[in-house]
């Protein structure tokens, strides 16, 4: 079975920018620093807490109120998270998001294979040493 683009799932790490928390129910509204990797449009963001809590996928990335398709490493931005789970919308309304926390793109083995796939060369040995510190988070094989 081939593994399409589209289930490419880009790794990132990103920093609540502090007086940044726009909007916290659907949809989650945050101004952002990409820490590490590529922040795109598309990208499932999860918190990984105890228990891994589903924030929503990225449907907007904002740079100095222009729409942009990703976000680099260094870079703030504006991003709008939609939710499309009931169960994490839920257990979204009963967390606090806070200046603290760290948001991580939520990958998985098949997102992992997809990029290796088409986006080998694409990515840069940072990235993919953030997909290995992904993965472990994640417990993926």
């Amino acid at each position: 079975m081939e593994i399409a683009a589209a289930e490419a799932v880009f790794p990132c790490t990103l920093k609540i920018i502090p007086g940044c928390i726009f909007r916290l129910n659907d949809p989650i509204i945050l101004g952002v620093e990409v820490v590490q990797g590529i922040l795109r449009v598309g990208t499932p963001i999860c918190v990984p807490r105890n228990e891994f809590i589903d924030v929503g996928q990225v449907a907007r990335i904002e740079k100095d109120f222009m729409p942009v398709y990703n976000a680099m490493k260094g870079q703030k931005v504006a991003i709008k998270i939609i939710n499309n789970s009931p169960e994490e919308q839920q257990k979204l309304n009963g967390m606090n998001i806070d200046f603290g926390d760290l948001l991580v793109s939520h990958i998985s083995r098949r997102s992992i294979d997809a990029l290796k796939t088409h986006y080998r060369h694409s990515l840069s040995m940072n990235d993919w040493r953030l997909v290995v510190k992904l993965k472990k988070i994640f417990n993926i094989q």
